[in-house]
């Protein structure tokens, strides 16, 4: 079960602040190389080519680094002093790169100035896209009401779907919340949910945002305090079950992990993307880890900030 794509998951979190901080520089902690391929490899080439550094083929695609794109990435990296300049858009080109980029602007893609009023994008999300991210509560009761999180929601008319059917209209102050009841004549079970508006929709077959309709609503898990011994962190919490899984800046768990409700237990070491940072990082850097913990109940709502050395 996910509650959040994993991609959708770490934009969310990037955009909360995910620093690498040595000797008081702020860097993200993504990194790009040759084979990565998607958003991230799309936004990348955009800011090379719009700063003279790549030029793209005619009849390529953007969203795959390739060879060319490695050149442009080390081009940039030799004219802004960082070394090694091997192409490589590791943590350190991450923070030089994320000041050098322009506020997003919708005035270049056509967009009508009461189209861009009424959709407004959230912080560091793409313009001119409607964007689902999390509805929570995920377990929820006919006639509760349930928090939309994304980007370009309607000031003035968005439709949304509860598995492509009862569909429910509603508004947005903002352009990244809604907050909608839950129809009283969905039965119980899992609903999968889009929303539309003059943007186009939010179905993705890569992002899965559903919630539970039932009559016995459990919480999701919540994260109270947190410590870190060694390479051992300890989460307090309430809504911890014996399937938990972690979403991390340093990864996903590999497997579930058990609790008994109110405390959880991981090694920083075991986090799926550990070793490949502690490449980089070789115990000198000051990391804000944040932390999502999902179960069969949800997510919870608000990741948890951890300080640590990797």
């Amino acid at each position: 079960m996910r509650f959040l794509s994993a991609s959708v998951l770490l934009s969310m979190i990037f955009a909360l602040g995910v620093l690498v901080t040595p000797a008081g520089a702020e860097m993200f902690v993504a990194n790009l190389t040759v084979g990565s391929r998607g958003s991230d490899v799309t936004a990348l080439q955009q800011f090379l080519v719009a700063k003279g550094y790549l030029q793209m083929p005619a009849g390529v695609s953007y969203g795959y680094f390739g060879p060319l794109t490695k050149t442009a990435v080390a081009r940039w990296q030799v004219a802004n002093g960082i070394s090694p300049a091997v192409g490589y858009f590791g943590p350190i080109s991450q923070g030089v790169m994320a000041k050098q980029m322009p506020t997003s602007s919708t005035s270049s893609l056509g967009l009508s100035k009461s189209i861009e009023t009424d959709t407004p994008t959230a912080p560091g999300m793409r313009v001119n896209r409607i964007m689902l991210f999390r509805a929570t509560p995920f377990e929820v009761r006919p006639g509760d009401f349930v928090t939309l999180d994304g980007s370009g929601f309607s000031k003035t008319l968005n439709r949304i779907y509860f598995n492509g059917g009862n569909q429910i209209a509603t508004t947005s102050t903002d352009g990244a919340i809604l907050k909608i009841p839950v129809p009283l004549d969905l039965a119980e079970g899992e609903y999968k949910i889009s929303v539309s508006n003059v943007l186009g929709s939010s179905d993705s077959p890569d992002i899965n945002i559903v919630i539970k309709v039932t009559n016995n609503p459990q919480s999701a898990p919540t994260i109270e305090s947190a410590s870190i011994i060694g390479d051992i962190v300890t989460l307090v919490g309430s809504g911890f079950t014996s399937t938990n899984r972690l979403f991390t800046t340093l990864g996903d768990s590999s497997s579930p992990i058990s609790s008994n409700g109110a405390t959880l237990t991981f090694r920083v070491t075991d986090l799926s993307r550990y070793d490949q940072v502690k490449q980089f990082t070789l115990g000198k850097y000051q990391v804000t880890l944040w932390i999502f913990v999902e179960n069969e109940h949800g997510i919870n709502k608000e990741p948890y900030k951890l300080e640590t050395i990797i």
